[in-house]
């Protein structure tokens, strides 16, 4: 699936619904990801690229002399509540998805970024990096080598994927109460409720990639 950055902002209403994201790290288990070739053909398919696209762009990168190139992709998640005058009454939801190419050729640095993830238009913003970081090296193959990151440094039970709004209202509201509760000279109580949820894939000329998923 090949997705644009898309925003999308309700005011003035409450949005009764959650985004759905394709995850595998429901329950803190690593559901359907039970060992590390699985983490990376999850992580492939869920960008929509193959082991083949990644080197075709990273050798694009390096055609102009560059020293070291670099692919960052990334799928996020970001979701606000908000209550005022006593009621929960703002909800925000955002998707940001895309992928950056860095280029470095001694002091030079050249960066492109595309939002819609398909090998023609990665390999249009690798060339454009690779043009304004120009050296002297000379590209070789690249052999990439998974990296292991520890996914899973606290244990998850529920996804941020997994709550709708409708159950994170409750949260709000009770402070609005306890606030009020708190103190009589209190008239007036704002309060927030932010999540967010990271897809990253890496890789470099250097031969290593690695995917992270990042719950905040």
């Amino acid at each position: 699936m090949r997705f644009n950055r898309r925003n999308f902002i309700k005011a003035g209403g409450i949005m009764l619904g959650s985004l759905a994201a394709p995850s595998m790290f429901g329950n803190g288990n690593n559901n359907g990801a039970s060992t590390n070739a699985s983490v990376m053909n999850f992580a492939m398919e869920h960008f929509g690229v193959t082991d083949s696209d990644l080197k075709k762009v990273l050798s694009a990168a390096l055609e102009k002399g560059g020293n070291y190139a670099d692919l960052f992709f990334e799928h996020t998640f970001s979701n606000s509540i908000s209550l005022q005058d006593g009621a929960v009454n703002r909800a925000y939801s955002n998707i940001d998805f895309g992928m950056g190419v860095r280029v470095v050729a001694g002091d030079q640095t050249g960066y492109a970024y595309v939002e819609n993830i398909t090998l023609e238009e990665m390999l249009n913003a690798a060339r454009t990096a690779a043009r304004i970081a120009t050296g002297t090296g000379a590209p070789a193959p690249v052999n990439l080598t998974e990296i292991k990151v520890k996914n899973q440094l606290y244990k998850i039970k529920t996804t941020w994927e997994d709550v709708p709004v409708k159950s994170k209202m409750p949260y709000l509201q009770k402070i609005n109460d306890q606030m009020f509760e708190a103190d009589k000279r209190i008239t007036k109580v704002s309060a927030w409720l932010n999540d967010n949820t990271s897809h990253i894939l890496f890789c470099n000329s250097e031969g290593q990639y690695y995917y992270d998923y990042r719950p905040m």
